[in-house]
């Protein structure tokens, strides 16, 4: 009756979730990969079952008793000079799940003001922050559903902004198979207080599947994640700044990415992924390694070291370096 309970609500859920599919949306850094492992495996991964913190924050039904006492620090460079930081402890929920609470921080940079006859009104900044609680708990011994809560403020020069938003997970795992589903709905909330009186923004609500599998006699882990599906009909920008639309096919690719590990070793292991939005989106018609994206991960006693990469076009690229550390 639980697991009943739980598919009717996340069922209603969809229904909702689906009326706003086509509104528009602000807060995009929430669908940042604050994780190295999650940004080398294409930017989002739901479904790979690891004790890594940072795997969580985008599927809080991944948090595990594995996870207690893990305390991880995350540093992004993005496009552009943007900078994103990011840090998170976890620790054990009734024994049996998993807690976690997180801050995220992006800086934009400083920019020039001016006033409307035209004169300098000295330079502001503009950030984001984002503190997040989730919870994590298994319905049985293979499926586990999650909950997280985000509290959002945007400060733009002398204008500031507050949301909410909330995310919801669920996730089974076949340690048996090394089969692993997981589906997402992420950013449900709103706005308490705009930046501008009419300019009230959307959350960027998202539905996400994701598909694991570890393969039985080879040391991999191959990952497919359908990302961002309640935004279909999606748009880029080519090399000569024009919009274009994507064809029917590539739509599908569009919603698409692709995710390979290498697990042999228990300390180390090395990820590759592909994201197909991504090399449209900043390099046009060509450039298809552009949307590859890499990383590594070593444990040594208590400490962890996280690097990913993820190119993006010929002049910019996306590094995230991470530490963690488990009391």
């Amino acid at each position: 009756m639980t697991n009943r309970r739980y598919l009717t609500a996340l069922a209603a859920s969809l229904t909702f979730i689906f009326i706003r599919a086509q509104e528009v949306s602000g807060y995009g850094y929430l669908e940042l990969p604050v994780s190295a492992r999650g940004l080398a495996l294409g930017g989002t991964s739901i479904s790979v079952v690891e004790p890594d913190l940072s795997l969580a924050e985008q599927n809080p039904a991944l948090l595990c008793p594995q996870m207690e006492k893990q305390a991880i620090l995350a540093y992004t460079n993005y496009l552009s000079g943007i900078q994103m930081g990011y840090a998170a402890y976890a620790d054990r929920f009734l024994e049996v799940g998993g807690w976690s609470a997180a801050m995220r921080f992006v800086d934009y940079g400083h920019f020039d003001g001016y006033d409307s006859q035209g004169h300098s009104t000295g330079s502001f900044s503009v950030k984001d922050l984002c503190l997040e609680g989730a919870i994590g708990y298994p319905l049985n011994d293979r499926w586990n559903i999650g909950a997280q809560t985000k509290f959002l403020y945007t400060s733009y020069e002398s204008y500031n902004a507050f949301a909410m938003g909330v995310d919801l997970g669920l996730n089974y795992y076949n340690d048996v198979s090394g089969n692993s589903f997981s589906l997402t709905l992420t950013n449900l909330g709103g706005q308490f207080k705009s930046l501008y009186e009419e300019r009230h923004q959307k959350l960027p609500t998202q539905l996400n599947i994701g598909w694991s599998h570890e393969l039985l006699h080879l040391p991999f882990c191959v990952s497919v994640t359908a990302y961002h599906l309640l935004d279909w009909n999606q748009e880029y920008v080519d090399g000569n700044g024009q919009k274009q639309k994507f064809s029917a096919s590539e739509q599908v690719l569009n919603h698409l990415i692709f995710g390979l590990e290498w697990t042999a070793a228990q300390n180390f292991w090395l990820a590759a992924g592909y994201n197909y939005r991504h090399q449209r989106r900043f390099s046009g018609q060509g450039g298809f390694l552009r949307g590859l994206s890499m990383g590594a991960g070593l444990k040594y006693n208590s400490f962890n070291f996280q690097a990913g990469y993820a190119s993006t076009n010929l002049a910019d690229g996306t590094l995230t370096l991470q530490l963690g550390y488990t009391f």
